[in-house]
């Protein structure tokens, strides 16, 4: 739409720039043409005057005044019919050297009255001879008659001294109705001048009496420069208008004709040119303006529904990503998480074995950082949202005011904070540990982005969103907002602030892990996080949690107490694949005092539990028998049995992993586990699984790895304490 404007009237003002040139250009040979007229004209009745002064001096020459006197009939009625013939010519004189006539073509005798000593053809010619001299207009002294200027030429005496001027007067009203004839419009100005700027005729006519133009006029300044023709533009000092000026010097006379046209008049002629291509231009681009105009309002939605699309494309690229990071980070977590059963097992077998101080001291830095370890999966686990969860319904309006503290902790002392909830019940459903991780995760890094202090608003308010809205959520929603006033984050850097391990903190000073458990967090609980920054004016960052039904917290049931050892030891099968956790799970195993066995798969323990492989498993025999790995002392203990009555398969308890190779799974194995011995107690532990949460579903506790032997005894304890040998779901 813009180029539809814009070209039209780019082409126009071309057209316009053209036009105008053309209509100087049209104006200034306008204004020759009529130049060449006038000076015509002005030359044939000047040289007609000249002719007739030429006979009057021819005449007259070498006369005394008494002879000129005596001729006085003779000359009048000469003179009487030269004039009578040429029409421009207004009278004829014959002037003494005092100024009174001898002789003209008016009266005789000739009106010695008045003289005619101080007119300036008169006076011109007194000194010297100055050949053809045109005079200044003046109006008539001897007669009654229109105003006139003169042509004279001198009359000298037989000793060449000064007798008087022959004097042709010429009338400036035949030169006007000239002027007047050869006109084409209003603003046109011709005029008859002398070098001296005075006016000899002008149309339009005007009083030419005394008329001059000023010495600084610009027509000085032309005719210095170009003194026989030329073309300038001017405001004239006579009436103050703005005009295009010609002028042409008359050959032979110090006289110039003039020709000029008003600049308004131009200005007008070249805007009625204008108009005719208005007249088609501008319909034709308000015609295509409208069009345009139509189409884009018809194309409006198309380019609003594909910026949608584009958004809802990006944040699913950006989705997807984080998901593929997430499967990776869970599939990386299993394994380095069964390493840290191994660290941290292997730690706690040297810790009883040795005494130095120095090798303690090594030993409890092993231990440290498995610990450190297992808190980084923890994390990694809670971002690829695989991390077993516990929700619960809160009530952010009540639980954010009993949390001001622990953010307040988290937080520096010159940042003040501020708690703002509705006065209505706000109810996710949500891990209430994990969400307190989530809080302080955001308020730590509200506080790094602060380290000249600030203020941070905590806020929480309803929501409803449509599809269209924040990342495709639809429904009631619950936002907590984490308003800091920090440094703020580029905006080419906020795509990945919820990548593990990304950061932008100094070495040593963040893990990277922090956003990526928010992240997590909020997507496993339904919901999602949104961060909007500028660089200077700090960080927004919300949490979309899903609206539910408030539900009163449960009484939560005091923990298992340790069972009691008593005489009879018992026998735990190991279902671990991996061999190194198999010997740590073993040697936790029989600390807590209890015998044995392991296996190496579901298939395994399966054929363990029955006393003999599955059917059609001869060629899985001898597999099974090589990984049912019986530890020396467990087979010492069961030889020392109390006789109390054990299970036939002689197994009072399966610990078993949840991920494992071979097509059966841990949780398959509790499946078929329960259909052959219903009341054999079953712990499942896992580095990682996805299907954590299906086992919690199905009433079996789940261990992480790594776990130490408390949590190791608890779990045992809880599990052997049920009758049914399930637990509570």
């Amino acid at each position: 739409m813009l180029g539809a404007v814009v070209v039209p009237a780019a082409l126009f003002a071309y057209v316009a720039w053209v036009s105008w040139g053309s209509i100087v250009q049209l104006t200034d040979d306008r204004l020759v043409r009529s130049l060449d007229v006038l000076h015509e004209q002005a030359l044939k009745v000047l040289t007609t005057g000249n002719l007739v002064l030429d006979e009057i001096v021819e005449s007259v020459e070498n006369a005394t005044p008494d002879q000129i006197t005596a001729r006085e009939g003779e000359l009048h009625r000469r003179l009487k019919r030269v004039a009578d013939l040429l029409p421009q010519v207004q009278s004829i004189w014959v002037i003494d050297r005092d100024g009174y006539a001898l002789a003209n073509s008016y009266f005789v005798p000739a009106p010695r009255g008045a003289s005619l000593a101080d007119r300036d053809f008169f006076r011109a010619q007194i000194d010297r001879d100055v050949g053809t001299y045109v005079s200044s207009v003046y109006t008539p002294r001897l007669i009654e008659g229109p105003s006139f200027f003169s042509m004279s030429r001198r009359l000298n005496g037989p000793n060449g001294s000064f007798q008087g001027v022959a004097s042709v007067s010429m009338l400036p009203g035949d030169f006007e109705k000239f002027y007047r004839e050869i006109a084409r419009s209003p603003g046109e100005v011709f005029a008859l001048m002398r070098e001296d700027g005075a006016f000899l005729a002008r149309w339009p006519a005007g009083p030419l009496a005394d008329t001059k133009l000023p010495a600084a006029s610009r027509f000085f300044g032309e005719i210095a420069r170009a003194p026989q023709r030329g073309l300038y533009s001017g405001v004239s000092r006579i009436d103050g208008v703005e005009r295009r000026v010609g002028y042409r010097r008359i050959e032979g006379f110090p006289v110039y004709v003039v020709a000029s046209v008003e600049a308004a008049s131009i200005r007008a002629e070249w805007l009625a040119g204008l108009r005719g291509h208005l007249v088609f231009g501008l319909p034709a681009t308000l015609l295509l303006l409208w069009v345009l105009w139509v189409a884009h309002q018809r194309t409006a939605s198309l380019y609003a529904e594909a910026m949608r699309r584009e958004a809802a494309e990006t944040a699913l690229r950006q989705a997807q990503r984080l998901e593929a990071v997430g499967r990776l980070t869970g599939g990386v977590a299993h394994d380095f998480n069964n390493l840290l059963m191994v660290i941290s097992g292997s730690a706690d077998r040297l810790r009883r074995l040795v005494d130095g101080e120095k090798e303690s001291r090594l030993v409890e830095m092993i231990t440290t950082a498995a610990k450190r370890g297992e808190t980084l999966t923890r994390q990694l686990l809670s971002f690829s949202r695989q991390q077993a969860v516990s929700p619960q319904s809160i009530d952010l309006a009540q639980r954010m005011p009993e949390l001001s503290e622990l953010i307040r902790r988290s937080l520096a002392d010159d940042v003040e904070v501020v708690i703002d909830v509705p006065g209505r019940v706000c109810p996710v459903k949500v891990d209430p540990s994990e969400f307190e991780v989530a809080v302080l995760n955001i308020c730590v890094n509200a506080r790094d982005a602060m380290p000249k202090g600030g203020r941070l608003v905590v806020r929480v308010r309803d929501a409803v969103l449509d599809e269209e809205g924040e990342n495709g959520l639809a429904g009631a929603f619950v936002s907590l907002s984490f308003i800091d006033t920090g440094t703020g984050i580029p905006e080419e850097l906020l795509p990945r602030v919820f990548e593990p391990f990304f950061t932008t903190k100094e070495t040593a000073k963040g893990t990277g892990l922090g956003l990526s458990q928010v992240y997590g967090f909020a997507r496993q609980a339904g919901g999602d996080v949104r961060i909007t920054s500028r660089v200077g004016e700090g960080t927004r960052v919300t949490l979309w949690l899903p609206w539910v039904a408030f539900e009163p917290a449960a009484v939560a049931e005091a923990p298992p107490e340790p069972a009691t050892r008593s005489a009879e030891r018992r026998t735990v099968l190991v279902v671990e694949d991996n061999r190194s956790v198999a010997d740590v799970c073993g040697a936790y195993l029989e600390q807590l005092g209890y015998d044995v066995r392991v296996a190496a798969s579901p298939r395994d323990a399966l054929a363990t539990l029955r006393g003999a492989d599955e059917p059609n498993g001869a060629g899985r025999a001898d597999d099974s028998r090589e990984a049912r790995r019986v530890s020396d002392s467990g087979e010492a203990r069961r030889a020392s049995d109390s006789g109390e009555a054990r299970r036939a398969h002689g197994v009072d308890l399966v610990l078993s992993d949840i991920l494992m190779p071979g097509g059966m799974s841990g949780v398959d194995l509790t499946r078929e586990l329960r259909a052959l011995d219903p009341g054999l107690p079953v712990v499942l532990m896992t580095g990682f699984s996805d299907r954590a949460g299906e086992v919690a579903r199905d009433g079996f506790p789940v261990l992480r790895k790594p776990f130490d032997i408390g949590q190791l005894e608890r779990e045992l304890a809880a599990a052997l304490a049920r009758p049914d040998g399930s637990a509570a779901a």
